[in-house]
């Protein structure tokens, strides 16, 4: 006989497993659904802004060291070599860092003990007819369970959302390299550090005392095997410190390597009637903003405030707009090769450089934490200005102003670029 349940949560990962707390949270009775026994081990998201850390909280998870450390922030590394750019989290918060598979078990761990949850590990689900789910668990009989509430939190190949019928098709815009470095010294303890100048960023960040991350995004174009490590020490070894490019390079002889695809689906659909989606099962961006834990998390929050998945996905679409135009952006100004955007990203550069309140700016669009688009347009144009008045009026001393006009068409196809879905034409 089966445990009567008001929602059903497909998949234990980090949205599912918070949407399964958050509904119990509200009262319900939630049956929490994961095919795997076990906690994964591939390359996924590993930090968490100051944000998904109160939703953490909220919901009674504790993440103590070693477990997860505290993060200020970021600083950035131009590949000029002129001084990093610190950039800390909005208002003074704090993000964490937590390895994947340690924050999932920890979630699974308070889900496990919440006495409205039943967790089923080993359940794989075969169909979904209305409310209806069904499901085997190790092999075993199919179960059947009716419930209020069919939540998704099962990933980018999300059953639910194949459920219902909505196709949201997926752009892979570039790949993931993922590398342990041991017994490694970060510039600036305490902060994530984001390398530009190479044919994509170069993330690196501390998951416990004696470990960092380095993850690298690698364009589609480049080697897949014997000559990544020649690609790697060409395109980006020169951009890195002293310190960390020769581990990374030997990471990269050993083949001690994890990879991830990079793909970018708009977060323009929530679900609808009963069945809901929370996670990447919305939607993914490029993961260079680290923001994919963060809004997994919110989604999960969010969705056990209310009886209206339609409200949900509208309140959800207009909190993550201008953090998808940021994270298109961003992949374009680190990646592209063009002077345009190299003009443009100098004076991002010079920008956040001067002025604390477009650094904080910048933060909270990073962190997800700015609902409206006019933040946006306001940092976007700011750099804009920027640009070109050091091409009309710094400029004309050292280009024909035919030159000047031509580099003045192309900041204006930029913007003109900015204006459009985020999801559209990436890499152009």
């Amino acid at each position: 006989m089966n445990t009567p349940c008001d929602v059903a949560v497909i998949g234990a990962g980090p949205a599912g497993c918070a949407a399964a707390l958050a509904h119990a949270r509200a009262g319900h009775r939630v049956l929490l659904l994961e095919s795997s026994h076990r906690p994964p081990v591939r390359l996924a998201g590993e930090w968490i802004h100051p944000g998904g850390v109160a939703v953490l909280r909220r919901l009674g998870v504790g993440m103590p060291a070693p477990l997860s450390l505290p993060a200020l922030g970021f600083v950035l590394h131009p590949e000029d070599d002129s001084p990093p750019i610190t950039l800390a989290c909005p208002r003074g918060g704090r993000a964490a860092t937590v390895r994947h598979r340690e924050l999932v078990a920890a979630l699974r761990a308070v889900a496990a003990d919440h006495p409205a949850i039943t967790l089923a590990l080993g359940a794989r689900v075969t169909s979904i007819r209305r409310t209806t789910v069904v499901y085997t668990r190790d092999g075993g009989p199919e179960r059947h369970i009716r419930v209020w509430r069919v939540i998704g939190g099962d990933g980018q190949s999300s059953m639910v959302r194949r459920a219902i019928h909505y196709a949201a098709p997926a752009t892979t815009v570039s790949r993931t390299a993922g590398v342990l470095l041991r017994g490694l010294a970060l510039p600036t303890e305490g902060y994530g550090h984001l390398f530009a100048g190479g044919p994509g960023p170069v993330l690196a960040y501390r998951l416990d005392d004696d470990t960092v991350r380095v993850t690298i995004d690698v364009p589609l174009s480049s080697p897949r095997s014997a000559d990544l490590p020649s690609y790697i020490r060409r395109g980006y070894s020169r951009f890195l410190p002293t310190a960390l490019a020769g581990p990374l390079c030997r990471a990269v002889e050993r083949k001690t390597v994890q990879w991830a695809a990079n793909r970018v689906r708009l977060r323009a659909f929530h679900g609808r009637g009963p069945y809901a989606l929370v996670g990447d099962a919305v939607g993914t961006c490029h993961p260079l903003t680290a923001s994919g834990l963060t809004i997994g998390l919110r989604d999960a929050e969010c969705l056990a405030r209310t009886e209206d998945v339609a409200a949900h996905g509208r309140r959800r679409r207009a909190a993550v707009r201008a953090h998808e135009h940021l994270a298109a952006a961003m992949h374009r100004l680190f990646c592209d090769p063009g002077r345009p955007t190299g003009d443009l990203r100098r004076s991002m550069y010079a920008v956040l450089r001067a002025s604390g309140d477009e650094r904080e700016r910048m933060m909270r669009l990073l962190c997800a934490e700015e609902l409206g688009p006019l933040c946006l347009t306001g940092a976007v144009l700011h750099v804009a200005r920027h640009a070109l008045h050091e091409q009309l009026v710094t400029g004309r001393c050292r280009t024909s102003w035919p030159t000047s006009v031509r580099a003045c068409g192309d900041y204006l196809s930029w913007l003109r670029w900015m204006s459009r879905p985020p999801g559209h034409g990436w890499g152009r």
